[in-house]
C-alpha cells in the first residue's frame, strides 16, 4: 500500500495529529525513566525525529504513524489519544509529508504539501534496476542534491506496485559508537533492518556467536535467518550517507566487503536472491579496498545531476509560484539547480510575507540572505577549521588553481558540493558560494 492509501484529508486539506495531553499522559507512563528517542524509535520502526514530533507535539503526524506507535507499546490508540493538527507553517515547510500523488487522481494534484520534481529517466532506471535478483545500486551526488527523496520515491513505488519490502538506513541516525566499532556497528544494523520490517530483535546470542564464527559471518547468518526466512517479498535494503562509514577504515573495509559477498551468494542461493541493496554516498570518496571485495564496480550506478531550467520552473508551480523563464534564469544564476538551493529559496517565498526574489538575490552572498543559516555557516565553519581546504577553495574561486585535480582536497570539495567538474576543470558550484566565501574567508 502507497501513503497515498493512507492519507486522510478533508476539504483539500491533509489532515494530521498530535496527542491530546490524554494521551501524551498514557505514553509518559511507559517511560518513567524519561525519553530516549533512538531507543523508541528502533522498537517502534520510526526514525527518532518522528518519535520526538509525536511525544513533543510540535508537528503533525499521521494516524497510521500513531497507530504503529501506539501498537509498538502495547497500547490502544483511542480517540482521546490524539487530535487534528493543521499549520500552515509545517505544511509549507514541507515538515509533514512528501510523496507523489498518482497522475490519474486529479482531486489530490494540488496538495501544497507535494514537494517531488520528478526525473523520469532516472527513476525508470533506479526502479528497473531493483527488479533484478542480483542487484546493487549505487547512488552518488553531494550533499542536498536530492539523493534521499529520489530513494524514498522509488521505495514507495517498489513497495505499491511490487509489493516489495524496504528498509532505509540513514548512518547520520547512528551514533558515535556504532560508527567506531565493527561488532556495535552490525549489531546496531541488524537490529534497525529487524525493528522497520517489523520482526523480534535476535541478538541474545550475538557475543557467543561472534567469539566462534566472526561478526560478518554472525551478521550474515542473521540476515538469513531472522530476516530473509522471514519474509516472503524481496527486499531493498538502503544505505543512506554510506561516506560517513568512510571515516573509519576498518569498518569502511569490512562492510563493504560483506555487502559484495550478499550480493555474490545471489547467484547460487534462492533466498539471498531476495535482497537488492541500494548504496547511496557523496562522490569522490578515496577508498582503498581489493576490487574483487568492493561493491564499487558492480551493478547499477546514478550520478545525480542538478536541476534543469524545466524542473526548476515546475519547482516552482509545486510551490504554487507563477514564475517566467527569466524569474527562473535570474534564481539559477545565484543557486544553479541544486536541489536544496532552490527549494530553500521557494519556501522562504511561501512563508515569508515581504520577502522578494529580489532581495533574496540581493541578499543572498551576506549573512543576512536566507542560504546563510544553516547551509552556508555550516560550510564556514568546515573551511575554517581546515585551513588547508580553505585555500585551495579560495584558489579555486579566483581562477587560479594549478594543483592536481585528484588531490584529497579537490576530492573533499567535491563531496561538500561546494566545487564540480566541467570541461575538465575544476569550478565552484554556483555563483552563491563564489560571492559568500570570497567574502567571508578572507585571508585563510
Amino acid at each position: 500500500m502507497s501513503k497515498i492509501d493512507n492519507i486522510n484529508y478533508e476539504d483539500g486539506v491533509i489532515m494530521v495529529y498530535v496527542l491530546t495531553e490524554v494521551g501524551k499522559e498514557k505514553v509518559k507512563q511507559n517511560f518513567p525513566q524519561g525519553y530516549n528517542f533512538t531507543e523508541i524509535g528502533e522498537k517502534a520502526g520510526l526514525h527518532r525525529t518522528t518519535v520526538s514530533k509525536i511525544i513533543d507535539r510540535k508537528q503533525g503526524v499521521h494516524k497510521t504513524t500513531l497507530e504503529r506507535f501506539f501498537s509498538s507499546l502495547d497500547l490502544d490508540l483511542e480517540e482521546t489519544d490524539y487530535e487534528a493538527f493543521q499549520n500552515d507553517e509545517n505544511i509549507a515547510n514541507n515538515n509533514i509529508l512528501e510523496y507523489r500523488p498518482n497522475q490519474n487522481v486529479a482531486h489530490l494534484q494540488n496538495y501544497e504539501i507535494q514537494k517531488y520534481v520528478e526525473r523520469p529517466l532516472i527513476e525508470q532506471k533506479v526502479y528497473k534496476s531493483l527488479l533484478f535478483t542480483d542487484c546493487i545500486l549505487r547512488i552518488k551526488a553531494p550533499k542536498k542534491m536530492g539523493k534521499t527523496i529520489l530513494i524514498d520515491w522509488v521505495l514507495e513505488e517498489l513497495e505499491a506496485k511490487e509489493k516489495y519490502r524496504a528498509v532505509s538506513i540513514s548512518f547520520w541516525e547512528a551514533d558515535n559508537s556504532h560508527l567506531s566499532e565493527f561488532n556495535n556497528f552490525l549489531r546496531w544494523l541488524c537490529a534497525n533492518v529487524s525493528s522497520q520490517l517489523e520482526l523480534p530483535v535476535e541478538l541474545d546470542d550475538w557475543d557467543n556467536l561472534t567469539k566462534n564464527f566472526g561478526e560478518k559471518t554472525t551478521c550474515t547468518n542473521y540476515f538469513e535467518k531472522y530476516v530473509l526466512q522471514k519474509i516472503e517479498q524481496p527486499l531493498v535494503l538502503c544505505l543512506d550517507n554510506l561516506e560517513l562509514l568512510f571515516l573509519n577504515d576498518n569498518i569502511c573495509q569490512e562492510l563493504l566487503g560483506m555487502l559484495r559477498s550478499w550480493n555474490d551468494k545471489s547467484s547460487r542461493n534462492s533466498l539471498w536472491q531476495k535482497l537488492r541493496l541500494v548504496l547511496s554516498y557523496a562522490p569522490n570518496t578515496d577508498i582503498k579496498i581489493n576490487p574483487n571485495l568492493s561493491p564499487f564496480n558492480i551493478g547499477t550506478m546514478i550520478e545525480l545531476p542538478e536541476f534543469n531550467p524545466e524542473q526548476v520552473q515546475e519547482f516552482a508551480e509545486i510551490y504554487k509560484l507563477n514564475w517566467d523563464e527569466f524569474q527562473v534564469r535570474e534564481l539559477m544564476n545565484m543557486v544553479g539547480g541544486h536541489a536544496y538551493l532552490v527549494e530553500l529559496t521557494f519556501r522562504s517565498l511561501k512563508t515569508c510575507n515581504d520577502i522578494t526574489l529580489e532581495k533574496i538575490l540581493e541578499t543572498a552572498p551576506t549573512k543576512d540572505g536566507i542560504y546563510h543559516s544553516s547551509h552556508l555557516q555550516e560550510y564556514l565553519a568546515i573551511l575554517k577549521q581546515h585551513s588547508d581546504l580553505a585555500k585551495v577553495f579560495l584558489s579555486i574561486i579566483k581562477g587560479e588553481y594549478l594543483g592536481n585535480m585528484e588531490s584529497h582536497a579537490i576530492k573533499t570539495l567535491m563531496n561538500l558540493g561546494l566545487v564540480k567538474y566541467q570541461d575538465g576543470k575544476v569550478l565552484v558550484r554556483c555563483e552563491l558560494y563564489r560571492l559568500y566565501f570570497e567574502n567571508y574567508l578572507g585571508d585563510v
